[in-house]
């Protein structure tokens, strides 16, 4: 029996989700390009607002506001298979046997899939008062420097600072209505 996910209508949402196993591929930007595409087209099409992101290594921070019917469930389905497929074919592409084999063996474990990229669920909170929103844009953004990934912010491309920062929508664009 799964758990049913408390969501309020009209509420920003704080979401984390984890690759399989927590194998770094989101370190490449052939297996990054595909998750900020996938993440653009799902926002549309899902109607959600992108306030925040940081994709790290072997996971994801998202800041999404719902403004229509769909659901943060019904957006992290159909985000997470969508990038799944085509993170698969990118390794196809790539001949990264590694990753093939680390994608079957763990749809194999699972039992829910040939291929399995993400970790099942994700972790949402739910974001009450702009204070809140702001620290958790603050966590959001300061992630690489914690992860020794880079000592400057400015230096990550893949995360939200750079639109806030230096209003570069270059890989992404966010939506800043909020603030």
């Amino acid at each position: 029996m799964s758990k049913k996910r408390l969501e309020l209508e009209g509420h920003i949402y704080y979401i984390t989700t984890v690759i399989y196993n927590r194998l770094g591929i989101l370190a490449a930007p052939s297996f990054i390009l595909p998750v900020l595409d996938s993440l653009n087209f799902y926002r549309f099409k899902h109607r959600v607002k992108l306030l925040g992101y940081v994709i790290m290594p072997d996971h994801l921070h998202l800041l999404i506001w719902p403004y229509g019917a769909s659901s943060i469930s019904d957006f992290m389905r159909d985000f997470k298979k969508f990038t799944a497929s085509r993170i698969v074919r990118q390794a196809e592409v790539e001949n990264r046997q590694d990753l093939l084999v680390a994608f079957a063996q763990a749809g194999e474990e699972t039992g829910r899939s040939e291929n399995k990229v993400w970790q099942d669920s994700f972790w949402d909170k739910i974001i009450y008062t702009e204070k809140f929103l702001r620290q958790k844009l603050n966590y959001i953004h300061r992630n690489p420097i914690r992860a020794g990934l880079v000592d400057d912010l400015s230096d990550f491309p893949y995360s939200s600072y750079r639109n806030y920062v230096h209003d570069d929508q270059t890989l992404i664009e966010i939506d800043r209505e909020w603030s």
